[in-house]
């Protein structure tokens, strides 16, 4: 038992020393690791709408082609039908 709770405290302990060195004094984060984040995001198009497409039951009966979006392939969804 004293181990965990020796364990959790270090964990305790490494989690706040993590979020402080993340966080500057105004609570923002700072100039180098909003460079990251845009590095990171940069070329992503941010399409929801990808592909393969799968079918779908509609209200009231029919069917209609969905995107999942699990790929980067641009799809589009069908009317019922």
């Amino acid at each position: 038992m004293k181990k965990i709770v020796v364990l959790f405290a270090l964990f305790l302990i490494l989690g706040a020393n993590i979020y402080w060195d993340c966080i500057d004094s105004t609570g923002n984060l700072s100039e180098l690791q909003l460079a990251n984040i845009e590095a990171l995001a940069s070329g992503e198009s941010g399409a929801s709408n990808t592909g393969p497409r799968e079918e779908k039951k509609c209200y009231g009966g029919g069917h209609k082609m969905v995107c999942r979006s699990i790929n980067s392939e641009s799809c589009t969804d069908s009317d019922c039908y």
